[in-house]
């Protein structure tokens, strides 16, 4: 039986994950015009000057909706579904590894790691419970993220190959 403490806890570490990814593109927009009044360019100017700013703009978009499927999955654990959670949370986990987001990685580890010590579930049998004919649906939100990460991942290749 888990602890109510724990799992307070635990809800805690998603609402905070959940502010992270819904504010990093206001971080990166931050950021860019405090380059582009630096150099004295535009913002327009700063991303005609490196197609790579709009790749990481995108990237930063597809944070909030991350966010969205953390509170997706947070609503699904409080209704009893924690394999629901653990196998999206593993999907996004992969997402990041690919578009080398360390510090979400580790934000998504640490919730991975959390949700399965809270609920002493095994990631295994997390996968086991849902690997069925609608595992797909299951991870349809993660799908969505890879299949935009694969497009930056193909576009930052693009621009980094002469």
């Amino acid at each position: 039986m888990t602890n109510m403490k724990q799992i307070k806890s635990l809800d805690k570490y998603y609402n905070t994950a959940i502010l992270l990814f819904a504010i990093t593109p206001f971080i990166y927009l931050f950021y860019s015009y405090m380059g582009a009044i630096k150099t004295g360019a535009s913002f327009q100017q700063i991303i005609q000057q490196n197609p790579g700013n709009i790749v990481v703009l995108l990237i930063a978009m597809i944070n909030p909706f991350i966010g969205y499927l953390l509170i997706f999955m947070n609503k699904r654990i409080q209704k009893g579904d924690i394999a629901y959670a653990v196998v999206n949370l593993s999907v996004l986990i992969i997402a990041q590894l690919i578009l080398k987001n360390q510090l979400y990685l580790i934000l998504l580890g640490l919730l991975l790691f959390k949700t399965l010590k809270t609920y002493n579930v095994s990631l295994i049998d997390c996968f086991k419970n849902k690997w069925n004919k609608k595992f797909f649906v299951t991870i349809s939100g993660g799908i969505v993220v890879l299949t935009l990460v694969g497009i930056c991942l193909f576009a930052t290749i693009r621009i980094s190959t002469p």
